[in-house]
């Protein structure tokens, strides 16, 4: 149910606009807790998109198979450490790699609020439709 709205966004063509909602969010939440300035935020924010779209698409793909959804996103999220490491401070690098599992949370709870979300509309659309027909 948490990837509902992913694999519904999939069928509508919106499985980019998910990733980039999906790496804002997360991108954000870096900025605010390691104190980036400007070029890093953009850089962050780059690479969050990135990894968002590929774990995205990796999701969509294994449907129902999380341990293979799981392996493959720990293949994408190791390039993406190492592409922090570029980005990133040490101070700011060492804060980052000691907090990825909050950082992973606050990306599942994100992505639950958003298939809850999209579960909330499709059912009001629905209701909506009836509604229209009555």
């Amino acid at each position: 149910m948490v990837f509902g709205i992913v694999y519904g966004a999939t069928a509508t063509g919106n499985v980019s606009l998910v990733a980039e909602k999906r790496a804002n969010h997360l991108s954000d939440q870096m900025i605010k807790e390691l104190r980036l300035n400007n070029y890093q935020s953009n850089k962050v924010r780059a690479i969050n998109l990135d990894v968002a779209a590929q774990i995205t698409e990796i999701e969509q793909k294994f449907e129902g198979n999380e341990q293979l959804i799981a392996e493959k996103c720990k293949d994408v999220l190791a390039v993406r450490d190492l592409a922090f490491e570029d980005v990133l401070s040490t101070v700011q690098y060492n804060d980052y790699f000691g907090d990825r599992k909050m950082y992973s949370k606050v990306d599942r709870e994100f992505m639950a609020n958003l298939s809850e979300q999209g579960t909330q509309n499709l059912a009001s659309n629905e209701n909506a439709s009836e509604n229209n027909v009555n």
